[in-house]
């Protein structure tokens, strides 16, 4: 049997757990929505199957299909029979797009479908047994329409199953164990209908599930594995009842997941899930409080109500996610904050999700480029899919970004200046809330302690910058610290920030001293010729209370890195005496320009060399300048 199985299909094979059949949203919600709407346990359930999330993935063999939301699909991965419908063969390490308007999709082995707006099935890939319905075996590496009125469908290894919105089951392509379920094992170029009032549909490797409108779920097809569920191994040619109150059905290669009504999940076939190694013949239960179900081949995915996403079986190349390639017997969680996923096929074994901040993450086995992450390197753990990977809605996002302190050598017992610049970072207009600002610190700030004010600040537009000034107590003699903080409380940082907030050193004296900083530098030209000379306009301040000489401005130019004392090219000159507040500008020609390279000049004043005086550290600059041949 195996041998012929592997002569009907060369290469690898495999399928996707059925998408329509897993869109559910939360089954509290569906619990507490049917007694609030008098519904029918199914009825909300066919209102959860709409739920867009959960037909925007798919993950096929080695390839993937996901929709972003203004409908347009996007697909990557292998592509050597064209199931990537981009009209080429050419396999996608990132994704491409290729169909607009689209409401859901699903993949199979070697080939993917489409539900467009309208209700239009679309279908492309691998062809030999007529599995994209089309009445041909001609593969197509572009999306060819097959049927019309489709509400869900999902693609298996050989063979394709559509539930069209009258509540009829359709069913074409292979059939060589009989997984179309009309009674022969003949293959179907053409769709066939199969069942009638039906809500969800999942195709196998090769086998069929369908739960009708009453909750009951049924099953055809291969059952080596006790994939029916019926507890024998005898194949099915037509459907059999195997349970009751299913909201959702999953298939895997050669195994199953059921999502009940209740929230329980339950799974037969090929063994995963319960801790046992062996095939099971009837379904067994292994979780419960579940949203929504998955399953690739040897492996399945459950997703909570509280989002967290669980996994659980086969997971050589990573595929359950959590970091190990160890065979998971019992389910494990491997994210938070998860809408909808999707278990890829055998053999190329790989998962999709999607979060609920609108991003795209894959992990697993990605020999062909199937993650989207732009490599071919296997991922134990979840990467951001390429192009879908994007961050939350835009916000506002504000820091401080300048403090100014004036005088900048406060007296003790009397009071200073603070002005404080406020920008808004991020892309939308909001207002900042309160600049909570602390002096008088003597190390780190502390909410109570005297000197601190609170500023209640305006609106910033995107990219906006405003400026406060508040007069602050300087207090006793000491070396301080002045804090601020903007849109978080006290010390604490919001928690995707810590650049928030910034802080200024000073030192409060007993006496009115003098205090010298550099405060601004123009070069004459801006940009030296190598060999040549320039000239350094260097302001001089004393921001101090009280008048004194400023001393000597010394200037180290053609540095490339850290100023050096001895270097060539120092210059000095005497600055002479300054009132307190008053500036001076001091021009340095005749500066060595040297050789052609990016350089520094640096300025002191009121230091000797390097050293920045003890109490202040603004008592130097540095000019970047570029030296051109």
């Amino acid at each position: 049997m195996i041998f012929e199985r592997i002569q009907h299909h060369p290469g690898a094979r495999g399928q996707r757990g059925a998408l329509f059949a897993l869109c559910l949203i939360l089954v509290l919600s569906l619990v507490l929505g049917q007694a609030a709407a008098g519904l029918t346990p199914w009825a909300a359930s066919v209102v959860a199957a709409g739920n867009p999330e959960m037909r925007r993935l798919a993950a096929g063999n080695y390839h993937s299909l996901a929709i972003k939301t203004d409908g347009t699909l996007w697909v990557w991965g292998h592509n050597g029979q064209g199931q990537l419908g981009d009209g080429t063969w050419t396999d996608r390490l990132t994704p491409v797009q290729i169909l607009t308007g689209v409401a859901a999709v699903s993949a199979g082995f070697f080939h993917s479908l489409a539900i467009k707006t309208n209700g239009s099935l679309w279908a492309w890939g691998y062809n030999p047994e007529g599995r994209l319905g089309d009445g041909t075996t001609r593969g197509r590496s572009t999306p060819v329409q097959v049927l019309t009125g489709v509400a869900a469908m999902s693609a298996g290894d050989g063979h394709t199953l559509a539930l069209k919105t009258d509540g009829s089951a359709w069913t074409w392509g292979e059939n060589w164990k009989g997984q179309l379920g009309d009674g022969t094992t003949t293959d179907r170029l053409t769709p066939v209908q199969v069942l009638n009032g039906v809500a969800a549909v999942a195709a196998g490797d090769s086998h069929s599930l369908a739960i009708k409108t009453d909750n009951t779920l049924w099953a055809w097809g291969y059952n080596g594995n006790g994939e029916l569920g019926d507890g024998t191994s005898a194949d099915r040619w037509t459907p059999i009842q195997i349970l009751s109150g299913v909201a959702a059905v999953a298939a895997g290669g050669h195994h199953n997941v059921a999502l009940k009504t209740d929230g329980s999940v339950w799974t037969w076939g090929r063994n995963i899930g319960d801790g046992s190694y062996y095939s099971l013949y009837t379904p067994v239960q292994v979780m419960t409080g579940v949203a929504a179900v998955s399953a690739g081949n040897y492996y399945a995915l459950a997703l909570k109500a509280d989002g967290n996403l669980w996994a659980w079986g086969w997971n050589q190349d990573g595929e359950v996610g959590d970091g190990t390639n160890t065979w998971r017997r019992t389910p494990v969680q491997v994210m938070t904050g998860v809408a909808a996923m999707d278990a890829g096929a055998w053999v190329g074994k790989h998962t999709l999700a999607l979060k609920t901040d609108g991003s795209l993450w894959a992990w697993g086995d990605n020999l062909y480029g199937q993650l989207g992450d732009g490599t071919t390197t296997d991922r134990w753990r979840p990467v951001p899919v390429f192009g879908f990977a994007e961050p939350p809605t835009s916000t506002a996002d504000f820091t401080v970004t300048n403090i100014t302190l004036n005088p900048s050598a406060p007296l003790a017992g009397g009071t200073f200046n603070a002005s404080i610049t406020v920008k808004n970072r991020g892309t939308q207009a909001g207002n900042p809330g309160i600049l909570r600002v602390w002096a008088n610190q003597r190390a780190t700030q502390d909410c109570a302690a005297p000197g601190g004010a609170d500023i209640n600040l305006a609106t910033l537009a995107a990219g906006a910058k405003q400026t406060v000034q508040i007069s602050l107590p300087a207090g006793p003699a000491g070396y301080k610290t002045l804090r601020t903080f903007i849109d978080s409380q006290c010390l604490s940082a919001e928690p995707d920030e810590t650049n928030n907030q910034d802080v200024k050193g000073y030192r409060v004296f007993a006496q009115p001293i003098a205090d010298f900083g550099v405060t601004a530098i123009d070069l004459t030209p801006n940009r030296p010729t190598a060999g040549g000379i320039f000239s350094a306009a260097v302001t001089v301040k004393n921001r101090g209370t009280a008048p004194g000489d400023a001393g000597t401005l010394a200037l180290w130019v053609d540095q490339p890195g850290v100023p050096a004392c001895g270097a060539a090219g120092d210059a000095v000159a005497a600055v002479g005496t300054l009132a307190a507040g008053a500036s001076t500008i001091l021009t340095l020609d005749g500066l060595p320009a040297g050789t052609a390279a990016a350089k520094s000049l640096r300025a002191f004043i009121d230091a000797t060399c390097v050293n920045a005086e003890a109490y202040d550290g603004n008592n130097q600059q540095v000019k970047p300048y570029t030296v051109v041949p």
